[in-house]
This record gives structure tokens, C-alpha cells and sequence, in this order.
């Protein structure tokens, strides 16, 4: 399969986080800028204009994320599957100003007034995502990665072609995942601007992958272009 990995857009925290209050001010789960929702309506346009084929579209369950699908499910005519895994490093919490309690995650109604097409994980019917809060070490999301593009494997076959609306830190753990980097030594770490995309080629054999590209941001205005 080919997987499509991109970023959310520009959040609220990302526009604060350079302040030295950005600590108080930090929300646990922020939503989209202004401009990172123009991130999103463009790149989801020029995506259904380039024809790259996208069978399927998933999203974490982080409102930034499902915020950023809503534009690619429409322009892709598909539905925004939620995937409980695939959330940033760290999950929900509170931040160091509320030294990191977990925060809920929101539940399938709230987070479908955002993206009316997101469907919801049939492991979470009826129920809220819990926010995902774990211990921050990197053995945890190198094994959350590996779950994640396991999963995927066994659902979809060669001709598929999947994209992914995540976050900066976790793409990285997936691209060291499919392509068999995890767990040796120092891992590479990459700069992924919001709304760029990455093309991964996932065999299903579960042997090492293939990186098409990564960090692609031609698409966005310059003045766009946010890491």
C-alpha cells in the first residue's frame, strides 16, 4: 500500500508557543488557526487535483487533526476515518502548567460538528476517546507507530492508497517505522511543515518500506509555510 502522510494545520498553540507564557497559555487540545484551515481547504484541493489516487482517508482523533481532514474528505468525495492511534506525542494532558494530567478526548458528535464525514473507531462506539495520555519515551511511540502501520497493512492491500492527517512527532515515527529504522540506536528525526505531505510505499510482508518524498510544501503559498 501507499501511504499519504500529512500534517495538520497551523493550531492555536503553534501560534503561541515561541511567547514565554506559552505554558499558561497552552490549550490540551487546540483547534486550527485561521490560517491553518486555509492550509487545509488549499492542500486538499490541490490534492483531489493531482489525482494521486487516494483510496482512503483517515485522521487522528485530535481536534486539529479532524479540523484539517474535514476539507479532504469533501474534495475526496470519501469519509474521515478516526484512527485512536495515530494522535501526537504524548496525547491529551494539561501541559506542564497543570503538570500533564490526562485530558478526555472529545466524543463522535462533538468532533463530527468539525467534520461532518468522520466516521468513528468501531472500538470506541459509543464511547469518547480517552486522549491517549502515556509515558514520553520514545520505546512507547516507536510501539504505538509499529501498531498503527500493522494495522493498516492488514486492512488494505497493493492497490491502496491511504492518507493520513496526523501530527509532526508521530509522522516521524511512522516514516521510521515503514521503513524499518525504529529501535536502532539514535533514530533520525525530520521537519515537517503543517500541511506538507510525505509518500510512503508499506509492502505488506511487513518488510522495510519505500520514501517516495518527505516534506513536500510546493503546493502552499511560501508565506504559508509553518513548521
Amino acid at each position: 500500500m501507499k501511504l499519504l502522510l500529512i500534517r495538520h494545520g497551523q493550531s492555536e498553540n503553534n501560534l503561541t508557543e515561541h511567547r514565554p507564557d506559552y505554558a499558561q497559555r497552552r490549550l490540551p487540545d487546540p483547534p486550527l488557526t485561521p490560517l491553518g484551515r486555509q492550509q487545509a481547504q488549499h492542500t486538499a484541493a490541490h490534492l483531489a487535483a493531482q489525482n494521486h489516487g487516494v483510496t482512503h482517508l483517515y485522521t487522528s482523533l485530535m481536534t486539529r487533526a479532524v479540523q484539517t481532514a474535514a476539507p479532504f474528505a469533501q474534495a475526496l468525495g470519501l469519509p474521515a476515518h478516526g484512527l485512536a492511534a495515530a494522535y501526537e506525542y504524548g496525547g491529551l494532558t494539561t501541559g506542564p502548567a497543570g503538570h500533564f494530567a490526562p485530558v478526555l478526548g472529545r466524543d463522535h458528535a462533538a468532533l463530527r460538528g468539525d467534520c461532518p464525514a468522520l466516521v468513528w473507531p468501531q472500538e470506541l462506539t459509543g464511547l469518547p476517546w480517552d486522549g491517549g495520555a502515556e509515558a514520553w519515551e520514545e520505546a512507547v511511540f516507536e510501539r504505538r507507530a509499529q501498531g498503527v502501520l500493522t494495522g493498516l497493512r492488514a486492512a488494505h492491500g497493493e492497490r491502496d492508497t491511504l492518507a493520513l492527517i496526523t501530527h509532526h512527532d508521530f509522522a516521524g515515527a511512522l516514516i521510521r517505522a515503514a521503513l524499518g529504522w525504529a529501535g536502532t540506536g539514535t533514530p533520525p528525526t525530520f521537519r515537517l511543515a503543517h500541511l506538507s505531505t510525505t509518500l510512503l510505499e508499506a509492502p505488506e510482508d511487513g518488510q522495510p518500506g519505500t520514501l517516495h518524498w518527505l516534506n513536500r510544501v510546493d503546493h502552499l503559498p511560501a508565506d504559508w509555510v509553518r513548521h
